[in-house]
């Protein structure tokens, strides 16, 4: 099986007990099944202690219940008691997994680093060259692919490539993008994605903009922390700030990330409106916190919740105050 990364995936390390924002607060832990039958037979005292401490949400998933805000495994030294005494093997499937965001496509898999982690975000942020991917062959069985990804792959390659074009604005690229995407989604809905090399790129001759509506979408969306909607308050008034380059670099993360995607649902057009809110978010965002804390930001409170991002597609295709032409400066 093809493994595809962004080219700094190698280079992850994770900060432990040194980390400034540490995966193991504010977010319950879902324990999956193996690990929870696991816990049954751990002894002594961290058994008792895991057993007591394991809870089943509404969904019927076993989680542990935060204490003051922190994992009760989070120790003094902000380490994992679970991976100390019984080693990471221990933990459960998202903690040894996480930041890591993983899409398998049959015959190939992704997998990016979550921005909403420090190390990762510092990665990203790292370098102001175009972001590039690599790939390698992975020695286990692959599945076909769906025939649609035929067609969405090289879609995908020529948006990144756009992206990646510095002879032009970062803004008028991302009005080219989701021009582009309307082109191609006509024939996504069409039925005829054979025919994507049809589609001409924009010439990018107008910028994009947030709609008052975009900033309303968001703010009815679940929070995480509870100073986020006073954020992008903050945020909506305040001048765009961040080095163009980096910009870039966040939108090609969020389009590595989302836009294949479409393959479960068909919807390439809205996934392309959330690369673009994405990027001009945190751009709003940074000129009140700082580009990485608002990349980081943004990606715990969006990323982070499968709810958020499907409520946001589902507005982008359901409201026309959200249509991709509100994105568009004319």
């Amino acid at each position: 099986m093809l493994i595809r990364v962004p080219d700094y995936y190698d280079k992850f390390r994770c900060l432990a007990g040194a980390c400034p924002h540490s995966c193991c607060e504010k977010w319950e832990v879902v324990v999956d099944e193996d690990t929870v039958r696991r816990y049954a037979s751990v002894s002594g005292a961290l058994g008792e202690k895991l057993r007591a401490a394991l809870k089943q949400d509404a969904e019927g998933d076993f989680c542990f219940s935060l204490n003051g805000g922190r994992c009760p495994f989070l120790d003094g030294e902000n380490l994992c008691q679970i991976h100390r005494e019984l080693g990471q093997e221990a933990t459960s499937l998202t903690c040894r997994e996480h930041p890591r965001f993983t899409e398998d496509y049959g015959a190939f898999r992704e997998i990016t680093l979550s921005a909403s982690c420090p190390a990762a975000n510092d990665l990203l942020l790292g370098s102001t060259a175009p972001l590039g991917f690599v790939e390698w062959e992975a020695d286990e069985p692959g599945e076909e692919a769906d025939e649609w990804i035929a067609f969405l792959l090289p879609t995908r390659a020529r948006m990144l490539a756009l992206l990646a074009d510095r002879t032009t604005p970062l803004d008028r690229r991302l009005a080219a993008l989701l021009t582009y995407a309307v082109g191609v989604q006509e024939l996504l809905d069409d039925e005829q994605p054979e025919d994507w090399e049809e589609v001409p790129i924009p010439d990018g001759e107008h910028g994009v903009h947030l709609p008052a509506a975009a900033w309303d979408a968001l703010t009815e969306l679940e929070a995480l922390e509870a100073d986020w909607h006073d954020l992008l308050e903050q945020a909506k008034t305040t001048a765009p700030a961040g080095e163009e380059e980096l910009l870039e670099r966040i939108a090609a993360y969020f389009a590595f990330r989302y836009l294949l995607k479409a393959i479960n649902d068909g919807d390439l057009l809205s996934r392309a409106q959330l690369v673009v809110l994405a990027v001009a978010v945190v751009s709003h965002l940074a000129g009140v916190c700082g580009l990485g804390e608002a990349l980081r930001r943004f990606s715990c409170e969006i990323e982070h919740s499968d709810e958020n991002v499907e409520r946001l597609l589902e507005q982008f295709r359901q409201d026309p105050a959200l249509w991709p032409e509100t994105f568009l400066e004319r």
